[in-house]
């Protein structure tokens, strides 16, 4: 299942431009290479390849090769590999979790100095 995800979206959780705006494109698109993914994201090629290693660690995207045009070596073609639905429910627990520890972290700050 496809569906758009603003690159605004993940920048305002604290990822790297280059994280939401490669995240934003592959909702959109099914299947694009590196060139590709910095050609709709007006990215560089290695901001892309820098973006794709974080979401690769976090189970974002997936690789997969393609066809072979002529000689040389296989493209690599990314997808989304978690549906935007479970991507945003993702962001939400991080933010809550945030929020409970810097909560928690203010509290204590304020048991010390009321001391």
């Amino acid at each position: 299942m496809k569906g758009n995800i603003p690159p605004e979206v993940l920048s305002a959780a604290g990822h790297p431009q280059s994280v939401a705006k490669v995240v934003s494109s592959l909702s959109n698109n099914n299947y694009l290479t590196i060139k590709q993914l910095s050609e709709d994201c007006g990215l560089s090629v290695s901001q892309v390849s820098s973006g794709l290693k974080q979401c690769r660690f976090r189970g974002w995207v997936l690789s997969t090769q393609g066809a072979v045009r002529g000689k040389g070596r296989p493209r690599h073609l990314w997808e989304l590999k978690v549906s935007p639905l479970e991507l945003i429910r993702e962001l939400e627990t991080e933010a809550k979790t945030k929020h409970v520890i810097l909560a928690n972290a203010v509290k204590r700050l304020r048991t010390e100095l009321e001391k």
